[in-house]
């Protein structure tokens, strides 16, 4: 555990940051339950009614928060679209890295750009899209008292308690939640709708896991005995397995080498057929192969015949002397290098 002065984190372990590990297993709980993308709130969350101008919405995006935008029913729960005039929005990306500590970021987000008093702020986000390296959110800020002036005037229009409105912004078609309002009424009931049907399913899960073991209890017996027999017939197959393993891992390792040196020159053949073609006047002082590329240094008394020689055999191709020939003094003969390709299919 980490000292009081920690201000990182609180909580670590061996240099890990266990409370950045909670968090992110309680982000990863409330994207299950809150998220979208799950569609769990579309089999759970109670249907509300979203009073407004919804024409230009993206479709299908309400029905995602389960907002119906023209009820035939009566719905306990009332939502508001408000205008788009109202509201400020703001695109953020964000890294995914970044995701755990959401509500801190949103939070110093809506102070930095909210035109309005700490105190008369309110805002809402929701995560746009998200890949592998990073996130994008939009940031809906507005004034608690404009808010309240707009609800005051739909009221007027139609009756509901203010007290248990959600209050939604859009950004080109996608909704918004502000969060402070009455969006917990909904909330409540669907983590109640979604218990029970947690339970029931647990229930039945119980009920076929009793079906299940009823009968398993009464071959128990002869599951042993069965269990023995298997036991016993494991061990006397073991050298069998054990030399029929041998034998396998022994054939993985010669089609390993097969494949290995199946495209390897080869190489003493080559140095017979260079040797054969050197005359006696010449000597190499040393040969380097590179695939099919053979570079070959050393002395002889007319380095440029040699080369001639070497350029008109069939097994060798593009001989060539990357320098000049220089003759040496103490031998009086030429110094050479030369490079050339070898024609394989030819030798």
């Amino acid at each position: 555990m980490s000292g009081a002065g920690d201000t990182a984190s609180q909580w670590s372990l061996f240099g890990l940051d266990l409370e950045r590990y909670a968090r992110s297993i309680a982000l990863g709980f409330h994207q299950l339950l809150w998220g979208s993308e799950s569609g769990l709130q579309r089999l759970f969350l109670p249907q509300s009614l979203l009073l407004g101008d919804a024409q230009d919405l993206v479709p299908h995006d309400a029905e995602a928060f389960c907002l119906l935008v023209d009820a035939t029913v009566a719905l306990d729960s009332t939502s508001v679209l408000l205008p788009g005039d109202l509201v400020l929005t703001k695109l953020i990306e964000l890294p995914v890295v970044a995701e755990p500590d959401l509500e801190s970021i949103v939070q110093l987000e809506a102070g930095l750009n909210s035109p309005f008093p700490v105190d008369d702020t309110r805002h809402g986000y929701r995560i746009l899209s998200r890949n592998q390296s990073q996130l994008t959110l939009i940031l809906a800020i507005a004034s608690r008292d404009v808010i309240d002036s707009y609800l005051d005037a739909m009221r007027a229009e139609a009756s509901f308690d203010p007290r248990g409105v959600e209050m939604w912004a859009s950004h080109e078609g996608r909704l918004v939640r502000f969060s402070g309002f009455g969006e917990g009424l909904r909330k409540t009931e669907y983590i109640a709708a979604l218990s029970r049907s947690v339970a029931r399913m647990a229930l039945f899960a119980l009920a076929v896991a009793g079906l299940v073991w009823w009968p398993a209890g009464a071959l128990s017996i002869q599951e042993r005995q069965l269990q023995e027999m298997l036991v016993e017939t494991e061990m006397s197959a073991g050298t069998a397995t054990a030399a029929r393993n041998a034998l396998i891992d022994m054939e993985d390792q010669l089609a390993a080498a097969s494949e290995f040196y199946s495209d390897r020159l080869g190489y003493d053949r080559w140095l017979d057929q260079i040797a054969a073609l050197t005359p006696d006047s010449a000597y190499l002082t040393s040969m380097s192969f590179d695939r099919d590329r053979l570079t070959i240094s050393g002395q002889a008394a007319n380095a440029a015949a040699l080369q001639t020689t070497l350029a008109s055999t069939e097994i060798l191709s593009d001989v060539t002397a990357p320098s000049a020939f220089t003759r040496d003094r103490r031998t009086g003969k030429e110094r050479f290098t030369l490079t050339m390709h070898l024609v394989t299919a030819q030798l």
